[in-house]
């Protein structure tokens, strides 16, 4: 029986790119007794992405679309698209494309071969585009931050902790997805890193994680780029909330 990676995509006014991330998914080339599902939770979009991805549904069978009767933002979203799921493996792919699909299937075979419960790429690992660099620094400085409480938990450095990447066993994933409590735009990252890092199975054995050097191409806010500095004050103060509480 083949095995499946579940691969949730949050969307809100993805117009531009939803239909090239999702062909771009399902033409991934997946490793032997493999193959990919994909959840796309339209996050009450106020453009086309609905019907474009509805559209689609008819065509890629393993496509499964869910719309929020309002907007819940990227967190509550995400959630819900890891509660859907059924894969060996989970991972997030944002709409838009800036991450590069094919470092989730090298990320896949990183954890089959090392046998790794939890892997995440590392924007920070390859001499990767840069845009603003004010945001380059934030993203060190609130990974950081996150390592001092999550570094004594699992005894593993996460280099960029707000990475959309994290390859996550399903089952493991789906019970963490189950106590997510993030409302904000970006609690998520901070919150599952927390949890991870805090997570023990009915042995009290610790996840076996690992990280991975992935592309990145970070789009302006002219093209669509959501984030705001507040974002980064707000992860700061999720880190400590999380990680404390």
């Amino acid at each position: 029986m083949a095995k499946l990676l579940s691969l949730v995509i949050p969307a809100y006014n993805e117009e531009k790119t939803i239909e090239s991330i999702i062909r771009t998914v399902f033409s991934l080339q997946m490793p032997q007794d493999w193959e990919i599902e994909a959840i796309v939770v339209n996050d009450h979009s106020k453009d086309t992405t609905a019907s474009i991805v509805s559209k689609l549904t008819s065509e890629f069978p393993k496509l499964v679309f869910v719309s929020n009767e309002q907007n819940l933002g990227k967190s509550r979203s995400v959630k819900k698209g890891i509660l859907l799921t059924k894969g060996d493996f989970v991972a997030i792919q944002d709409a838009d494309l800036e991450y590069d699909p094919k470092d989730l299937i090298t990320m896949l075979k990183k954890a089959i071969s090392e046998d790794l419960d939890v892997v995440f790429g590392n924007r920070f690992g390859k001499q990767n585009k840069l845009i603003y660099p004010t945001y380059y620094l934030g993203n060190m400085g609130v990974s950081l931050f996150s390592n001092i409480f999550t570094f004594p938990r699992m005894g593993k450095i996460v280099p960029d902790m707000e990475v959309c990447y994290k390859l996550i066993k399903g089952d493991v994933f789906r019970s963490i997805a189950q106590k997510l409590t993030a409302t904000s735009t970006f609690g998520f990252e901070p919150e599952v890193t927390a949890k991870v890092a805090r997570y023990r199975d009915s042995s009290n054995k610790k996840l076996t994680f690992g990280v991975l050097p992935i592309s990145y191409n970070p789009r302006s806010f002219a093209e669509g780029k959501k984030i705001l500095w507040s974002d980064g004050v707000k992860a700061l103060i999720e880190i400590m909330a999380y990680n404390l509480l």
